[in-house]
């Protein structure tokens, strides 16, 4: 019995974590746009801030459904340690 509480706990860490990447996705607002081509205006320090954050917050996401996906660690994620264990990109794809 202590299996089946077990993998329920497992079902509700993953479904918590899934709302957590949309709420990261939901803080970052949409995406910009390609078609719109470049800012004729200089960004000011706050817009820039923005969309930095913007950014972070679409790359975590991304990350944890990575993470949730393939059950590891995203690679530019890893530390000294991890490297060392899984070896570099450039290991990897050889």
């Amino acid at each position: 019995m202590p299996a089946k509480t077990m993998h329920q706990t497992e079902a509700d860490l993953r479904s918590t974590l899934t709302k957590l990447a949309e709420r990261w996705d939901q803080m970052a607002g949409p995406a910009p746009d390609p078609s719109e081509g470049l800012f004729v205006d200089e960004v000011t320090p706050a817009e820039s801030a923005r969309i930095e954050r913007a950014h972070t917050y679409r790359t975590a996401a991304v990350d944890l459904r990575d993470v949730l996906c393939t059950g590891q660690i995203p690679h530019p994620l890893m530390t000294d340690a991890e490297l060392e264990q899984h070896g570099t990109t450039e290991e990897s794809a050889s």
